[in-house]
């Protein structure tokens, strides 16, 4: 059996988290699991509480553990600008041998302040917090990778199939 990957992504709201993801998933053909959409489906008027917060990333890690540990690569697009976070996927990978690929999408923060305050990510917005304040507050939590992690560096201005594919290639990932 081919020992399975798992993607995390890294960045700020709106770098192009989600759009590299389905990208990804499109060509590895990895299992996406994905904090918005299921935010959504669990949490009809979501708060953001770190209650709710430890619900899903809870579901989420379940889930990644057990597909991994099946042999199935898993896309963990959601949030793990913090080391911590990110080492709690390392340690699923230890346990499921599996392969962790950390992906920085390096993206102008005036770019995805802009694209994370779009109108169509309302949902994703907490109750009484501006979207510019909620941005402000994730990005200013981002922990660049340590000198322990080697990610992937994709410039999330500029993210189509085609140069994703190539990146994956040249990392032996597809």
């Amino acid at each position: 059996m081919t020992q399975p990957i798992l993607y995390m992504l890294l960045g700020y709201p709106g770098a192009g988290k989600t759009t590299a993801a389905k990208i990804i998933e499109k060509l590895s053909g990895a299992h996406r699991l994905t904090s918005d959409e299921e935010r959504l489906k669990r949490f009809s008027t979501p708060h953001f509480t770190e209650s709710e917060h430890t619900q899903l990333y809870r579901q989420l890690d379940d889930e990644t553990e057990e597909l991994l540990a099946s042999g199935q690569s898993v896309i963990y697009d959601a949030n793990l600008n913090r080391y911590t976070h990110r080492a709690d996927k390392y340690e699923i990978c230890r346990r499921t041998n599996a392969r962790a690929v950390l992906i920085w999408l390096d993206t102008d923060r005036d770019l995805s302040e802009r694209r994370s305050s779009n109108i169509k990510r309302q949902k994703l917005w907490p109750v009484g917090e501006t979207p510019q304040a909620m941005f402000e507050r994730i990005a200013n939590l981002i922990e660049p990778p340590r000198d322990n992690e080697t990610p992937i560096i994709l410039d999330g201005s500029a993210l189509t199939l085609a140069i994703i594919k190539t990146v994956l290639k040249a990392h032996q990932l597809i």
